[in-house]
C-alpha cells in the first residue's frame, strides 16, 4: 500500500500567503501486523458519526437514545462477524485491555478454581506480561514448549491438562511467525482431559485474517483489536460466554454490564464493527491475494540468490513473513529499508521499545538466540500491490548489497 504524505512547510511570507506543498516521495508499508492503514469508509463512518452521534449513550434524552442505538448496533454487528450471536461482547481499548480483562478478569471471579495457568512459549507480551504479574502474585504459570510448526505441542499440552488448572490462555495466531494453533484439536484435547477448564484465545491476528466462529469453536473467550483491521486504534473487543463469570478491571459507572465502567464511545465502536464486517466480507479474495503476494516476493528473493532464510509454518496465517538474514541485525535492516521507503519490522511493534536481548517468542519457535535478532517481519495486506513486492525484493537486495556484501 503507497502512502502520499502530505507536508505544509510552516512559515509565511511577507504577504502572509502559506508556502507550497510538499509531496513527500511514495512509500511501500510492509507491516500491517503492526496496525493498519485506516479503511477509507471506515474514516468516513467514523468522522460522519463524530460530527453527529456526539450525546452519552446513557443519556435518557432523544440523542442519547440515538446513541445508545448505535452503539447496540455496532455490538450486534462485531458478534455477527466472529459468529458470536448467542455469546457476550466487551468492548475496551484494544488487544492488551481485552486479554488483561480475560485472564485476569476470569481469575479473580473464580479466585476457588486451582492456582495454575496453562500457555504457551510464543505468546504475545500482552499476554506473557499479565502471566509475569500472575507468577508475582502466587500463580504457577505453566509454559509449553512450541512444535516446529510453531503451534504448541499438543503432547506436551496434553501432559499439561492431566494437572488441574484454572485456565488455558494460547495465542490463536503468532504476530511473530504467522504460525496459527490447531484449535479443534486443543479444544478435543481440553475436553477429554479437563472437561470444566476455561480457554482463552489471542486472536488479535486471526479476526479478519482467518476463519472464525466463536459460538461453535469450543472456546470460552476471544479476544480482538480493532487497529489491526482499519480501525482508529484504541478499539477492541472481548467474546465471552454468557456463563464465564468475569470480574471488572475499570470501575465506574457500571457501563457494559458492569464489566468495563467509563463512557462508551459509539462512534467509535460503529467504526471497529464495520472494519471488522468489511475484513471478514473480503477474506475469502484477500487471502487469495496475499498468498500470491507473498509468493511472489518469496520467488523473487529466491530469484535474485539472497541470503536469507524465509520461515513458513505449516499452517498459517498468510499475511505474516518472518525473514532471517545471517549475519545482520534486524533493527539494522528496517532502519535500512526503511531509508528507502520499505516499511518492515523487526517483530511486535508492542514490544520494540522494551530493552529485551531477543525475541522470546522466535526462540520458542525454534530459533536460536542469534537467529531471533537476525528475523525481521514483513507483513501484507490485500491493498498491496505487485509493483510494491517487486520493489520491496529489490530494495531488500540493495540493502543487503550494502550492508554485508552479498
Amino acid at each position: 500500500m503507497r502512502y502520499i504524505h502530505d507536508a505544509f512547510r510552516r512559515g509565511h511570507s511577507g504577504d502572509g500567503r502559506r508556502k507550497e506543498l510538499t509531496i513527500i516521495r511514495q512509500a511501500i508499508y510492509l507491516d500491517h501486523t503492526a496496525t493498519a492503514a485506516i479503511v477509507p469508509a471506515v474514516l468516513h463512518r467514523y468522522t460522519e458519526l463524530l460530527e453527529t452521534c456526539y450525546a452519552n449513550p446513557a443519556s435518557l434524552h432523544s440523542l442519547g437514545l440515538a446513541s445508545e442505538k448505535i452503539l447496540r448496533e455496532a455490538s450486534r454487528q462485531i458478534r455477527q462477524s466472529t459468529g458470536a450471536d448467542a455469546s457476550r461482547l466487551t468492548m475496551t481499548s484494544g488487544g492488551s485491555e481485552s486479554i488483561n480483562l480475560a485472564i485476569k478478569g476470569y481469575l479473580q471471579a473464580n479466585r476457588r478454581l486451582p492456582s495454575r495457568i496453562i500457555t504457551s512459549a510464543g505468546e504475545h507480551a500482552a499476554t506473557r506480561e499479565v502471566l509475569a504479574f500472575l507468577e508475582q502474585q502466587g500463580y504457577v504459570i505453566d509454559r509449553v514448549a512450541l512444535s516446529r510448526d510453531g503451534g504448541v505441542d499438543l503432547d506436551r499440552l496434553a501432559e499439561a491438562l492431566s494437572q488441574p488448572a484454572a485456565l488455558l490462555t494460547l495465542i490463536h495466531g503468532s504476530n511473530e511467525t504467522g504460525a496459527v494453533n490447531p484449535i479443534q484439536p486443543i479444544v478435543r484435547l481440553r475436553n477429554r482431559l479437563q472437561p470444566d477448564l476455561a480457554i482463552h484465545l489471542d486472536s488479535v491476528q486471526a479476526f479478519g485474517k482467518i476463519p472464525v466462529r466463536f459460538d461453535p469453536s469450543g472456546i470460552q473467550m476471544m479476544s480482538g483489536s480493532g487497529h489491526k483491521l482499519g480501525a482508529p486504534k484504541g478499539s477492541g473487543w472481548l467474546l465471552h460466554r454468557a456463563k464465564i463469570r468475569l470480574t471488572a478491571q475499570i470501575h465506574g459507572g457500571g457501563q457494559q454490564n458492569g464489566l468495563r465502567g467509563g463512557t462508551e464511545n459509539p462512534p467509535l465502536a460503529a467504526a471497529t464493527a464495520l472494519a471488522l464486517q468489511l475484513s471478514v466480507e473480503t477474506l475469502t479474495a484477500d487471502e487469495q491475494k496475499i498468498r500470491q503476494l507473498r509468493q511472489r516476493f518469496l520467488d523473487e528473493i529466491r530469484r535474485r540468490s539472497l541470503p536469507v532464510q524465509p520461515l513458513i509454518p505449516v499452517e498459517g496465517v498468510p499475511q505474516i513473513l518472518a525473514v532471517t538474514v545471517p549475519g545482520l541485525r534486524a533493527e539494522t535492516l528496517v532502519q535500512a529499508m526503511a531509508a528507502r521507503q520499505v516499511f518492515i519490522s523487526a517483530g511486535s511493534a508492542c514490544s520494540s521499545k522494551k530493552k529485551r536481548l531477543v525475541n522470546e517468542a522466535l526462540q520458542a519457535a525454534g530459533l536460536s538466540a542469534e537467529q531471533a535478532m537476525q528475523t525481521v517481519r514483513i507483513s501484507f495486506a490485500g491493498n498491496n500491490t505487485d509493483e510494491e513486492i517487486m520493489t520491496a525484493a529489490k530494495q531488500l537486495q540493495n540493502c543487503l548489497e550494502q550492508l554485508i556484501r552479498v
